[in-house]
């Protein structure tokens, strides 16, 4: 199926769900409730929050789908942006919204002395060559320095990278400018980095110049 004929179904879809229409919104959340939670478990890094708010979503689906307009973008990024939206209020509503930003601001070297993150993978990881790959270690790594980074920072890098959306998109998801979006890619790239060095790991710190 072509991008076209998904957006076209897409649109029959929502449609159906503004006429309240059960079984269409079934298939809805049968089509994209697995993103959004993949989306959200990135976010939210607490996976028994992820059920509540994956249905959080859902439900303002259903009772806004009338107000989805295919001018303002795909149907796929609407239901992002309402997610991002549910997320960050789950975080605020458990506190730990302030408490991830915070952290993010410091300098790297300063986190060494807080609880606040977890022990690299180099701590954790099993010491025996039969169980040590190179795969694994790079994937653990970079789980653990995603970690590591505010939730905007976290979501950003999974829209850009794990959702493949485009910066207009991601603006659209994250309610700011696409400018904006690019600093937080950019700095959010950046802070990958050094974690990810702190576990013997090397990545590219920038895709491109953030904009001022």
């Amino acid at each position: 199926m072509s991008e076209h004929d998904i957006a076209m179904d897409d649109l029959k879809l929502i449609q159906a769900v503004a006429r309240q229409d059960r079984q269409a919104f079934k298939w809805l959340y049968d089509r994209y409730a697995p993103r959004i939670g993949s989306y959200l478990l990135k976010l939210l890094k607490r996976p028994e929050q992820v059920d509540e708010a994956v249905n959080d979503t859902m439900l303002a689906v259903w009772q806004n789908a009338g107000r989805f307009d295919p001018a303002q973008g795909c149907l796929l990024t609407w239901l992002f942006g309402i997610a991002h939206h549910k997320g960050l209020k789950t975080l605020r509503r458990t506190g730990r919204f302030h408490v991830e930003q915070s952290l993010d601001t410091l300098p790297p070297a300063a986190l060494d002395d807080t609880e606040a993150h977890t022990r690299s993978p180099q701590a954790v990881a099993p010491h025996n060559p039969e169980h040590t790959v190179m795969g694994w270690e790079l994937g653990q790594a970079l789980l653990w320095a995603l970690d590591q980074l505010s939730p905007e920072h976290r979501a950003v890098i999974d829209l850009t990278f794990g959702q493949d959306r485009s910066y207009p998109e991601i603006a659209t998801i994250m309610d700011c400018p696409v400018n904006t979006v690019k600093t937080r890619v950019f700095h959010a790239r950046k802070k990958l980095a050094y974690w990810l060095a702190q576990c013997g790991h090397t990545i590219s710190a920038t895709t491109e110049e953030a904009s001022p």
